[in-house]
């Protein structure tokens, strides 16, 4: 059992050695910021041209969950971008935007039923979660469904998987290799854990306005922009670990019956 928590711990020093190699794939991340911001500006314009000719509440719900499912669809858009990206780099021909962004757009479908379920489960969890007595019911289950449909992203861009079928298939590989699957996330958060506390207090002190210098203002925003750029850098690496450890899966003689 330990050779599994051990062998996704190095999978994972692996796909940090695979974005050092190709620091290209951070392209993906970037655009996907400028195009979540985009969105996220239109639909905000949208919603205070609603308030302002005074329109009837009614009509905030369709505003609210279109903007809302079309943030998600973006983000698994450009996650499924990666994952094809990555699958290239893995296979030793170099990722390229173009062809990642090609793999999403092949494989529509998937992404957009994909971005359905993960913000209806998203919203029924935040739900659970709200209620007085169920947060931490509804936080286990959070961890449950992140850790079971680790696989989706890749299933969707490199199987072309609709959204049911590429949930369905990830339950699967996920029993089979959550040793691995726990090794390797477990490693990538006890790394990050000293990051995170420190960017953590930073946040805090900018926040609640206890730092009144200028230049130590500035140098906090600057460990503030540092913290984004790990914490992209964190999501494609992950990216990058589903992917191999979805290849290998793949791969093994005893897995080859869940994914025919």
């Amino acid at each position: 059992m330990a050779a599994g928590f051990t062998d996704g711990a190095r999978l994972m020093r692996a796909s940090a050695d695979v974005l050092r190699r190709d620091p290209g794939l951070l392209w993906f991340p970037a655009i996907s910021t400028c195009c979540l911001l985009v969105t996220a500006g239109f639909w905000i314009f949208e919603g205070a041209w609603l308030y302002a000719i005074h329109a009837s509440a009614l009509l905030f719900v369709p505003v609210v969950v279109l903007g809302l499912y079309s943030l998600v669809f973006v983000g698994v858009f450009f996650n499924v971008a990666v994952a094809g990206a990555v699958a290239q780099a893995l296979a030793g021909r170099g990722a390229s935007v173009r062809d990642g962004i090609n793999v999403a757009w092949s494989s529509l479908g998937g992404v957009a039923g994909w971005a359905g379920y993960s913000l209806f489960v998203s919203l029924a969890l935040g739900l659970v979660q709200s209620v007085k007595g169920l947060r931490w019911a509804g936080k286990a289950a959070q961890v449950a469904w992140n850790f079971a449909t680790f696989f989706v992203v890749p299933l969707i861009a490199l199987e072309g998987l609709d959204a049911g079928d590429a949930r369905r298939r990830s339950f699967e590989l996920a029993r089979a290799d959550w040793q691995a699957e726990t090794g390797g996330l477990g490693a990538l958060r006890v790394v990050l854990i000293v990051p995170g506390i420190l960017f953590a207090v930073v946040a805090r002190l900018l926040i609640d306005g206890r730092v009144h210098s200028r230049p130590a203002q500035v140098f906090l925003g600057i460990v503030l922009l540092a913290g984004f750029g790990l914490g992209v850098a964190v999501g494609v690496v992950r990216q990058v670990f589903a992917v191999s450890l979805y290849r290998r899966a793949a791969a093994a003689p005893e897995s080859a019956a869940l994914i025919a």
